[in-house]
């Protein structure tokens, strides 16, 4: 899959709240092609509202932003990295129990 690709099956995913897709509302940041790995680097952190109560009201919304990235892209890329563009912190998504 090529970047254009990629931002394109990026569009699916809708932001929860608001409803419009991450690539339209700056979430996805950028995105790099390193020989066959993908890094995907997403706009979370400067998102978020200071303090624990905001974080904690943002974090469920910021889970399905990534199991919803992880279900678009899981079959169709087979290596690829979820990176918070400021504090490089790389996502899993939560199994569901």
């Amino acid at each position: 899959m090529e970047v254009d690709e990629i931002y394109e099956e990026l569009k699916k995913v809708k932001e929860p709240i608001s409803g419009e897709d991450i690539v339209s509302l700056g979430i996805v940041s950028r995105i790099i092609k390193e020989d066959h790995k993908v890094l995907i680097f997403l706009n979370l952190v400067r998102r978020t509202p200071r303090g624990p109560f905001g974080m904690a009201l943002h974090w469920p919304v910021y889970a399905k932003i990534i199991r919803e990235i992880v279900k678009v892209l899981g079959e169709k890329l087979p290596d690829f990295e979820i990176i918070d563009d400021v504090s490089l912190q790389r996502y899993y998504p939560l199994e569901e129990v």
